[in-house]
């Protein structure tokens, strides 16, 4: 795990300093976890956001308990005791940003307001603040000389993109949902999907193992608790898988389309540019594009200058 400053080890969890030129920002990172990990309970001063890119994840925070899935944002709050792990659930990825909104003018007070007046613990389906964290974090680690003007771009993208995500859920009507979990039939599913990253499983099947007769029933129920419909939930799955082994230089390009159930090198580098904005062979050869999400992301993403 790469991070920000020196950090101090407790229970297996890194915590960033907060950086100097810009003390809103008080940590942020990314992680790849394995199956078991923990972290101690612990507090901040700040508003925290984990988001979960790949896996499943635990949450307990404020004597309630929370579960995270791909491409759901987690909101704890300043002082609140919270703590996590992946249990029983593979190995996951996400990234997390630390902000004392206080400090971030009108835009960051009305956020943290609306925020405490919904209660928001979960918004699922954030997948369009991945290209924005990725970014906040390779500009944070990987460039000398941190610009406080680039990275207060990168926060405002994030705390825009939040705050229309709760306005959503609000005239949706959805504020109370967004933080139970996926029903049993549901859960089953992902965890079907998630076991299966070797092929395209049929909704028949997908069906079946939610206990649901009626296929067109699966889909829907699907598509409103996940956001996505269960094709484009398992084909997102599948390339974060083929991405991280690419990046460990353990297949070719080849190799990972039919280890990932795609039907062939062009099938995969198509499906892998549209959702990373990168072909796979420059991911793989460490190419310093870095990737700037999905189409659909990429629309909505207020890309810093």
């Amino acid at each position: 795990m790469r991070v920000i400053r020196e950090s101090t080890h407790q229970s297996g969890y890194l915590f960033e300093q907060p950086m100097a030129e810009f003390p809103a920002l008080t940590h942020c990172g990314e992680v790849l976890t394995a199956r078991g990990h923990l972290v101690a309970p612990h507090r901040h001063d700040g508003f925290e956001f984990h988001y979960l890119s790949r896996g499943r994840f635990a949450w307990r925070a404020d004597n309630q308990a929370f579960e995270q899935q791909m491409g759901d944002v987690l909101v704890n709050y300043p002082g609140e005791l919270h703590q996590s792990g992946s249990g029983i659930y593979p190995a996951s990825h996400f990234l997390w940003i630390g902000l004392k909104l206080s400090q971030l003018g009108r835009p960051g007070r009305r956020l943290a307001r609306r925020l405490r007046r919904q209660n928001c613990r979960v918004l699922r389906g954030c997948h369009e603040v991945e290209p924005i964290l990725r970014g906040l974090v390779s500009q944070l680690i990987h460039r000398r000389g941190h610009r406080a003007a680039a990275v207060l771009a990168y926060v405002n993208s994030f705390i825009a993109v939040i705050e229309q995500r709760v306005l959503s859920d609000s005239a949706d009507g959805e504020s109370e949902d967004i933080c139970l979990p996926y029903s049993d039939g549901v859960q089953h599913a992902l965890a079907h999907l998630e076991r299966n990253l070797d092929r395209r499983v049929p909704l028949k099947e997908l069906a079946a193992v939610a206990m649901l007769r009626y296929v067109p029933q699966f889909c829907t129920q699907f598509r409103r608790e996940v956001g996505v419909t269960p094709a484009a939930y398992h084909r997102r799955l599948r390339l974060l898988a083929a991405r991280e082994a690419l990046k460990l230089q353990a297949f070719t390009i080849t190799t990972a389309a039919l280890r990932y159930g795609f039907s062939s090198s062009q099938h995969f580098s198509s499906a892998f540019h549209r959702e990373f904005g990168i072909s796979p062979a420059h991911w793989q050869s460490g190419s310093q594009s870095r990737p700037r999400g999905s189409e659909g992301e990429r629309r909505r993403e207020k890309a810093p200058p």
